[in-house]
């Protein structure tokens, strides 16, 4: 019997892969199964020898690779998936290889996300194809427009919106407990879609958040900090939406005030029409694609392997990080020594004499500096007398030294 299921992440916290599994609901004829994407290769009692379950698996793939080739009755339909440098046990894609390799390049080729997985795969000789996220084919109905929407960007970036517009939702992709219910999950991720549909406008730092209202026709702008984020990660997406650096944004508005709507530059039909044909061609490849992809005995042996080296690779990091964390204390004790031989210096310097004199004349110039002439000469005559407190700049530098605790506390 012909099953249709799909692939999404329990554990995750991040809604934007509620998104991507919200996008391939949209496209299954219906779901019999829902699995979790990390672990493919569990059993799936509920299948007979003659059952084929042709799972949609998009957005992130082969996050733990140990759980690779999938269950022998599953066909994978790749849609905009995505593949790390390495996977969560540090297990380097490059070294994918036997059945495992075999089994992904049986589902090729594969519609991959974006220009770096595609690289990866090239280097591994698995046909693919570019496609972008699946996100981007998400469907909602026409809303009225209102409002402005920030998501998951600075703090800066939504005081300053608000110093021009009241009405600004704040939402954030960060799950902060994420449940195990996919109907609570992908009802929430409805909300948030009708959020961006019926948005004026969307300022946002998250793919997925920008894919969604490139899909639903909203204007967003995707910031970044050019310094430490780099989001031709994200290509050749990062070419489909408005972007701009934080700093240049906030340049902008405090000068001319809030931009205008605008219209997103990418012909999203066009994309939407490309990705949706490779989802159509992947079910029809799964329909009839042997199985299982490798043989279980060989595949049941390439994962014991796998999981040998997984735990080779984890000890040698975790070595690793060890060595690290006491290279970082013994560097962070260092610094303390000097910070103590520095402050140690700095307080004999203060209780020098001429020291003192210098700092008092120096507070007694600023205060001068502050008064008109006449003034000034009155201070000049108090100052002589003994009558005005000159040890501003002193207190100033103790208490400096008190931040950085010194004197040290007396046990007494």
């Amino acid at each position: 019997m012909l099953y249709y299921g799909l692939a999404w992440r329990p554990a995750t916290d991040n809604l934007g892969d509620d998104l991507v599994a919200l996008a391939a609901l949209q496209q299954l004829p219906r779901v019999d199964f829902r699995l979790d994407a990390d672990t493919l290769d569990a059993p799936i009692p509920a299948l007979r020898d003659d059952d084929r379950l042709v799972l949609l698996t998009p957005g992130l793939f082969l996050r733990s690779s140990a759980h690779w080739p999938p269950e022998e009755h599953i066909a994978p339909v790749c849609a905009g998936v995505h593949l790390s440098e390495e996977d969560a046990w540090g297990l380097p894609l490059s070294t994918l290889n036997g059945a495992g390799l075999e089994a992904l390049q049986a589902c090729a080729p594969i519609a991959v996300r974006d220009l770096r997985t595609s690289n990866r795969l090239a280097k591994l000789g698995v046909p693919h194809t570019l496609t972008g996220c699946l996100t981007l084919t998400l469907e909602h109905r026409r809303m009225r427009r209102h409002g402005i929407v920030c998501c998951d960007v600075q703090e800066e970036v939504i005081q300053a919106i608000r110093g021009f517009r009241e009405d600004v939702t704040v939402l954030t992709h960060t799950l902060s407990d994420p449940s195990p219910d996919f109907d609570a999950r992908m009802k929430a991720a409805k909300a948030v879609l009708a959020r961006y549909a019926s948005a004026e406008m969307v300022f946002t730092r998250r793919l997925h958040c920008a894919m969604a209202c490139l899909a639903v026709g909203t204007p967003v702008l995707l910031l970044y900090h050019p310094e430490y984020e780099d989001i031709s990660r994200f290509a050749p997406m990062d070419a489909m939406v408005r972007k701009q650096p934080v700093e240049e944004f906030l340049r902008e508005v405090r000068q001319h005030g809030m931009p205008a709507p605008w219209r997103n530059p990418a012909d999203v039909g066009a994309i939407q029409r490309k990705l949706l044909a490779e989802v159509a061609e992947g079910f029809r490849r799964a329909e009839n694609q042997p199985l299982p992809l490798v043989p279980p005995s060989i595949a049941h042996s390439w994962t014991q392997e796998r999981i040998r080296l997984m735990m080779r690779t984890a000890a040698a990091k975790i070595q690793r990080l060890e060595q690290q964390h006491y290279d970082h204390l013994h560097n962070k004790f260092k610094q303390l020594l000097l910070e103590e031989d520095v402050k140690a210096s700095l307080r004999e310097v203060l209780a020098l004499p001429e020291v003192e004199s210098a700092l008092r004349a120096a507070s007694l110039r600023l205060k001068k500096e502050q008064l008109p002439p006449k003034e000034q000469k009155a201070l000049q005559a108090d100052y002589k007398r003994n009558m005005v407190d000159v040890d501003d700049l002193i207190r100033k530098a103790e208490g400096a030294l008190g931040q950085l605790g010194w004197p040290e506390p007396n046990d007494d």
